[in-house]
């Protein structure tokens, strides 16, 4: 599957928080993964087919998520 992201976007990760809401976080795309076999979904949890995307926020922390996770942030 094509990557919709490259990298250095930034995009916008939408998640619930530990409170239950919805919160959005910009961050950058600053890896890209394709989930190509059975062992690399049961790695990362995610089925075969899935871009997951490594992003950094502002405080330098990162995370993996899938692409359905992430909008292209506004102003780009």
């Amino acid at each position: 599957m094509k990557a919709k992201y490259d990298y250095g976007d930034e995009v916008t990760y939408k998640h619930l928080d530990e409170n239950g809401r919805l919160v959005s976080d910009v961050c950058a795309v600053v890896g890209i993964t394709n989930v190509e076999t059975d062992p690399q979904s049961q790695h990362f949890g995610y089925q075969v087919g899935t871009v997951l995307y490594t992003v950094e926020f502002g405080d330098g922390s990162d995370k993996l998520v899938a692409e359905n996770e992430l909008e292209l942030a506004s102003g780009n």
